[in-house]
């Protein structure tokens, strides 16, 4: 007598090779996320540099305050956004850069009352207040670990530097701010 092994019915055979085949797939998709995840490395952030004074030169027909921006500055310095914004009823103009050493740097001018400025666009714990001269100018100075800001007030118009950088680099950002010329 020969003894035949009972046939599960085709549709039962066909739902439990799916199952497996899906988690077979699974583990490999699994195996292949880990590899990745362990193996991978930082790699440089990729910096989406801009055209500030082409932008500069396009808002100034549209606002009253100058668009002030590093002009002269060598290439190790990448502008990465510039813009004229609303905030309120008022305009304020924005170029935002990184410095040769991967800081950030930004120049923000606006009629806004300049407390105002510093509360919308500076993440600064102290308020200890101090003075720096760049140039012919004093700059009021705000400072912690991690961040500096420097405003000034001439004619009406605030003009706020914020940045990451040390101060020799905000120093030499802050004497190559010009409006752009056509």
């Amino acid at each position: 007598m020969v003894f035949m092994s009972e046939k599960k019915p085709r549709s039962a055979q066909s739902v439990s090779d799916m199952i497996r085949s899906l988690g077979a797939v699974g583990l490999l998709v699994g195996l292949l996320a880990t590899f990745v995840w362990l193996t991978r490395t930082d790699s440089e952030q990729v910096l989406r540099e801009v055209n500030w004074q082409g932008i500069a030169i396009g808002a100034q027909s549209r606002t009253d305050i100058p668009t002030l921006g590093p002009v002269g500055l060598d290439k190790s310095w990448v502008a990465t956004s510039a813009r004229l914004e609303n905030v309120g009823d008022t305009q304020v103009w924005r170029v935002g850069v990184v410095s040769p050493t991967t800081e950030y740097v930004s120049v923000i001018v606006s009629k806004t009352d300049i407390k105002k400025l510093i509360k919308t666009y500076v993440n600064i714990e102290s308020e200890e207040e101090t003075t720096r001269v760049i140039g012919n100018k004093t700059y009021t100075a705000l400072e912690d670990q991690e961040n500096r800001a420097l405003y000034i007030s001439e004619a009406g118009i605030n003009t706020l530097i914020y940045s990451t950088a040390n101060w020799d680099e905000i120093t030499k950002f802050v004497e190559s701010l010009k409006v752009p010329t056509k």
